[in-house]
């Protein structure tokens, strides 16, 4: 039975089609890690807000901003049976055991969009602990990608969309995800564009 794909974004994001894609229902990529990715440790990712009582899980999210200034988010699947349904949030997910944190990070970018940052694109910015029940321990990356909407690939969620900071104030996001974005916009990020996004191997059809 196809998985249920939620409600299209369209409408809360009021965005033109290039910059955002409804969910379609791609087969799910393999769950592998990227080989020889190494990568950073936790302690370099300083704490964001309140870090007393982090749990034991952890998680990864990618701040990933285009050439334009805008923030790449997800919608999440409007569904009661997961958390946070129907709310915005940042691609990523849990680290599976012995995966290291960008591993983690790359095989999230790969699964849920289709992305493939070059090597050294995605640069440690904080960590966080989310507020359900877990209170997981989310490490967030943050780079910058000349990213292509319409090479974005849907795994994952109701759908993907390129942000302005002033949409990301609007609609409603996952906590503390609001914090998030307001510190990297507080600290900008200086570099070029630190590549095209390319799809991953074997998520090539563009929509």
């Amino acid at each position: 039975m196809p998985r249920r794909l939620g409600r299209d974004p369209r409408p809360p994001a009021g965005l033109s089609p290039p910059a955002l894609q409804p969910g379609r229902d791609h087969a799910a990529a393999r769950r592998t890690s990227a080989p020889g990715v190494s990568g950073p440790a936790p302690a370099d990712f300083p704490p964001l807000g309140d870090w007393s009582r982090p749990g034991d899980a952890a998680g990864v999210a990618a701040l990933i901003e285009d050439q334009a200034g805008r923030i790449l988010c997800q919608l999440r699947d409007d569904r009661p049976d997961i958390l946070a349904p129907g709310l915005w949030c940042l691609p990523g997910g849990g680290v599976e055991p012995g995966e290291g944190l960008e591993a983690a990070m790359r095989r999230e970018l790969a699964e849920e969009t289709g992305l493939a940052p070059p090597a050294g694109a995605l640069v440690p910015f904080c960590r966080v602990v989310t507020v359900e029940r877990r209170r997981t321990r989310l490490f967030v990356f943050r780079a910058r990608l000349a990213v292509d909407p319409r090479r974005l690939i849907i795994g994952e969620g109701a759908g993907l969309a390129l942000l302005t900071p002033a949409q990301c104030a609007r609609h409603p996001m996952v906590e503390p995800l609001p914090l998030v974005i307001a510190s990297h916009l507080a600290s900008p990020l200086s570099a070029a564009p630190g590549g095209d996004g390319t799809v991953a191997p074997g998520r090539s059809d563009p929509l």
